[in-house]
């Protein structure tokens, strides 16, 4: 639940996945009504989908659309993401905040491409967010106020869960939480393929993991819990469940998962690098 009210409206320029995400957890808060929220597509077809399932203000004018909002959320593809910054840039208006979900633009570039009137913050959400479960990590520009910082976190607080952070660390926060539902995705799809591989049928092996993962989750999420007693209350010495973690731990689980975290911080560091060298360059 937000700790600080919504300040409308909010625009989300793109109408992309999560940009849609946003937009079932912010109505599903009871926060945020349909008609604080605006959306900006680029195909009319787009826009008629997310207003028949939503309720939502569609335009098609990202300029247009920024005028008079509280919090604008940058939500396309870093590829259109400079072009989209200097359409909005004369339409800005003092004091307004702009949100950027782009993993690989760094600050600099943003508050370097948007005037300097207004707050800058980068927020990387993931698809939990559209059932208030996501954790959204958050780091804001040199120009961030207060206001900004509080409108912003109301938004991500209607979400899941808002977290300040470096914007280095922020960068890590894509090999984790950004990527992370994938490899939790992943791994539930492995452990029903196992079962399957022992004779049990498609659909009983697929339930059966699903509803592994979400009572494993339920657990996790009750306050004071930890890995490490979670795991010694179900693997007793010498027993099977000790028996499969070491299984996994010398097939080298540790070492996968640590390799996967590690090539998305990479690929996301090299990625923000080029960017900052073309943003850097004449157009």
């Amino acid at each position: 639940m937000a700790s600080h009210s919504i300040p409308a409206p909010v625009v989300l320029l793109g109408g992309g996945k999560i940009a849609e995400a946003l937009i079932l957890g912010l109505l599903r808060s009871g926060h945020v009504r349909p008609s604080d929220l605006r959306v900006t597509v680029r195909r009319p077809e787009r826009g008629e989908e997310l207003r028949s399932r939503h309720g939502v203000h569609v335009l098609m004018d990202n300029a247009q659309a920024v005028r008079g909002a509280a919090v604008v959320v940058l939500a396309v593809r870093q590829a259109q993401l400079r072009d989209l910054m200097e359409v909005i840039s004369p339409a800005l208006e003092p004091g307004q905040t702009v949100v950027s979900l782009s993993a690989d633009v760094r600050l600099a570039q943003l508050e370097a491409a948007l005037p300097s009137s207004v707050s800058v913050i980068r927020a990387l959400p993931h698809t939990p967010v559209r059932v208030g479960a996501g954790v959204t990590p958050l780091t804001a520009g040199s120009r961030a106020t207060e206001t900004s910082r509080l409108a912003t976190e109301a938004v991500f607080a209607a979400t899941g869960r808002p977290m300040w952070m470096t914007e280095e660390a922020l960068t890590v926060c894509t090999g984790v939480c950004g990527t992370g539902p994938a490899y939790v995705f992943r791994f539930v799809e492995t452990l029903a393929q196992a079962a399957m591989a022992h004779g049990m049928d498609a659909a009983e092996a697929a339930a059966l993991a699903k509803e592994t993962l979400i009572g494993a989750a339920k657990l996790l999420a009750e306050p004071g819990a930890t890995t490490p007693r979670l795991i010694t209350e179900i693997a007793t010495p010498g027993g099977i469940t000790e028996a499969g973690l070491m299984a996994m731990d010398s097939h080298g689980l540790p070492r996968v998962v640590g390799e996967a975290v590690s090539v998305a911080i990479q690929r996301t560091r090299e990625r923000a690098d080029a960017n900052a060298a073309a943003y850097s360059a004449p157009k």
